[in-house]
């Protein structure tokens, strides 16, 4: 890399797009630009990525010019599911399983719903599905579980069956047959038909899509694929080419679920594996801080201007899950686990007409209209109008950057729209700018509380990473409410925080395969099991990254007692395996069964079983490290105060509180509260007794002191809810 070449992160949330520059010297700049749905997001991305240039005093030309690599976390394909406008699609799959994904599993209809809306299953209809039932295709096929042919495949049926569905206009086919993880020649002959009577369609093998067990996981993975695949890719292409036309050369990289990075090319045969993927780039960038600032156990925490999201980095590595979900619709697909909840800046404050009490979101403004002190045309009340009444936020901050791409905040706009609900509740502007705000935080601590004990863990045992554009606003409040004593707000950058993520994230192929050894293990057999499945994957990187990509290989074994029903991963050693390694591996599984189940469900003496192995294909990119500066006094200087406002920090009396400039702060002042930080595209709030002091790399560490937690209970919503 010279000197020149810079390294660029662009993230799609629901308001901005973000976007960071990073050079050699470990600068960091960022740019946002409101997100552009109409156009397709094209022109958010590249608005972005000018607006970054512009910090570093760089034209668009200039900037493109110095790009070495582009790495995107995209929402196109989450969003094509979830608002219901993809491809038309058809499946071919074994005969007499052409009703697998119309079925679902039982607890289909209530995948991915809250606890109390479980108890409602009657009243919770079924998704529609994906692929109409008259464009599912049976087919005489048929491998046994061993991979072995028990029917042969019927060719004839499958150019049938694929000339149905051209003259159906299907714009994308997924095939889907039984254990074609074990044996794929079926799929894979039906792929090559297809392609020879229709080159230009779209298609979806199940093998490709998912490589585990579960016949409907497999094919809704593949159907998702299939369904996504057309628009995602159009999508990279006419992204790629903006990047190409604007004269740079770029590496293109995008964002997986599994919190590694994909090549444009992967990502556009593979977009399902994109779904969800936009907030794995904060919880990626929280695991670079917790080795930084030397913790084992994060909760990142991004509240962007649509949603909340939680993430656990736990003993230094983010907590992943097998299985993802969205819209209903569960696969099987290793993922970074994020639970998200519409509590964002731009989520609307409304009234419930049956409890007269008052509630936030999930419904959002997005980017268009956006909140009411916007000035683009929204009127209802949203969280961030509440922060600009109550002083959270400067009146005179602009959202966004760049020459004619900021916002300019109107607080009379802001107070008109919060008024009228204040004026349904029959309270004052004040007092309902409070609740929100208090119906907001204890949303989320509830979030996070339900998070982090699910996992058999206690919130205290953990510091929170505040990001994400209202995230240091309200991080204060959600933290102290679950006894966490630590708040980390990563610096000026904390606004773009997923886009920092995404930009020093490394290229990461995923390969698995379904196994079962019983204790004691052999070490010899497992090594073998491995070398195949790491043999297999190496021609594919070395094709789509290039023949000189260094690969390192993260083993992973998914365990459980034999005959129980939960498993749980556990990560090996990358060198070759020997009985030590062995030891160690059921020792990890033993203490991790025992911390998620307790020590009560540990079973002496029983046999163990490996039920899959997994390895991570891994090619490290370059990356910067963030440049620090000198500690200065503790003393907050004077250059960085500004002139003090009114803030409310509880209750209906405001104070007044000091207010400081956090990019004129220095590494080691200290600021107490009561008191405001203000930053480029967020501020932290400080209440009277905590304190914050800035790091040399720039990031602000806020202490709770010793605080205890107001309510441990799950009624913490409802409370504040129904008293407002």
């Amino acid at each position: 890399m010279t000197k020149s070449e810079l390294v660029c992160g662009v993230d799609i949330g629901g308001t901005f797009t973000d976007c960071v520059l990073l050079d050699l010297d470990g600068n960091v700049v960022y740019g946002k630009a409101l997100t552009s749905y109409k156009d397709g997001f094209e022109s958010g991305f590249f608005n972005s990525i000018e607006a970054a240039g512009e910090q570093m005093g760089l034209s668009s030309g200039e900037v493109f010019q110095r790009l070495s690599r582009i790495s995107h976390g995209s929402t196109v394909a989450t969003n094509i599911v979830t608002e219901r406008n993809g491809s038309k699609v058809g499946l071919i799959t074994t005969k007499g399983h052409e009703d697998t994904i119309i079925m679902m599993r039982g607890l289909g209809r209530v995948a991915g719903e809250t606890p109390e809306n479980i108890l409602k299953v009657v009243e919770i209809p079924k998704p529609d599905p994906l692929i109409s039932r008259q464009q599912i295709k049976g087919i005489s096929e048929r491998m046994d579980c061993n991979g072995d042919v028990v029917v042969e495949l019927n060719e004839q049926e499958i150019r049938e069956a694929v000339r149905n569905l051209i003259n159906s206009k299907v714009e994308a086919i997924s095939i889907s047959f039984l254990w074609s993880i074990k044996n794929p020649l079926h799929e894979l002959r039906a792929k090559e038909i297809i392609q020879e009577m229709a080159p230009d369609l779209f298609i979806t093998c199940g093998h490709e899509a998912s490589q585990t067990l579960g016949e409907y996981e497999r094919t809704i993975a593949a159907a998702i694929n299939a369904y996504v695949g057309p628009t995602t890719s159009k999508y990279l292409e006419k992204i790629q080419n903006g990047i190409r036309s604007r004269g740079s050369d770029a590496s293109f990289l995008i964002m997986q679920c599994h919190g590694g990075m994909f090549p444009a090319i992967r990502s556009r045969q593979a977009p399902v594996l994109t779904i969800g993927s936009g907030p794995v780039g904060g919880i990626m960038g929280c695991e670079s801080l917790a080795k930084e600032l030397g913790y084992k156990n994060i909760i990142g925490t991004d509240m962007g201007g649509t949603t909340f999201d939680v993430g656990l980095i736990v003993n230094g590595d983010p907590l992943t899950s097998e299985q993802a979900i969205v819209d209903k619709f569960f696969y099987n697909a290793p993922n970074v686990k994020i639970q998200s909840i519409g509590a964002g800046g731009g989520s609307i404050a409304w009234v419930d007409s049956y409890s007269g009490g008052l509630r936030v979101g999930p419904q959002s403004t997005k980017a268009n209209p956006g909140p009411a002190c916007y000035g683009l045309g929204g009127e209802e009340p949203t969280v961030t109008d509440a922060d600009l009444l109550l002083g959270y936020i400067d009146p005179e901050t602009v959202f966004g950057t760049g020459s004619g791409r900021g916002l300019h905040l109107n607080k009379e706009l802001a107070e008109k729209a919060v008024s009228k609900l204040a004026s349904t509740l029959g309270i004052s502007t004040i007092e309902a700018a409070q609740g929100i705000v208090d119906v907001a935080n204890a949303k989320m601590a509830n979030l996070i509380e339900n998070e982090v004990i699910g996992h058999g863990l206690d919130p205290r045992d953990f510091v929170v990473v505040s990001y994400g554009g209202a995230g240091p606003v309200h991080a204060a409040s959600y933290a102290e409410d679950l006894g966490i004593r630590t708040v980390i707000i990563p610096g000026e950058i904390s606004s773009v925080w997923s886009a920092f993520g995404i930009s020093i994230s490394d290229i990461r192929y995923e390969t698995e395969k379904e196994v079962v050894l019983l204790s004691p293990f052999n070490a010899e057999e497992l090594e073998t099991l491995f070398f195949e499945i790491e043999n297999n994957s190496k021609d594919l990187v070395y094709k789509e990254v290039g023949e000189d990509a260094n690969i390192e290989f993260k083993r992973y074994v998914r365990m459980r007692f034999n005959w129980q029903k939960h498993s749980l991963e556990v990560p090996l050693s990358s060198e070759t395996l020997n009985e030590e390694t062995i030891k160690q591996v059921v020792n990890d599984f033993t203490s991790m069964y025992k911390e998620r189940y307790g020590s009560a469900s540990i079973l002496p003496g029983a046999q163990l079983e490996i039920e899959s192995i997994r390895s991570e294909p891994v090619v490290r990119v370059w990356k910067p490290k963030r440049k620090t500066e000198a500690v200065s006094s503790a003393t907050p200087p004077e250059g960085a105060k500004k002139p003090e406002r009114l803030v409310y920090l509880g209750g209906t009396s405001p104070v007044n509180a000091q207010i400081y400039n956090g990019s004129k702060l220095l590494g080691g002042n200290i600021v107490n509260g009561p008191a405001v930080i203000d930053l480029p595209g967020t501020s932290i709030v400080i209440d009277k007794g905590q304190q914050v002091q800035k790091t040399e790399r720039g990031d602000f560490i806020l202490s709770l002191g010793e605080k205890l937690k107001k309510n441990q209970s799950n009624e913490l919503v409802s409370t504040i809810e129904d008293s407002v």
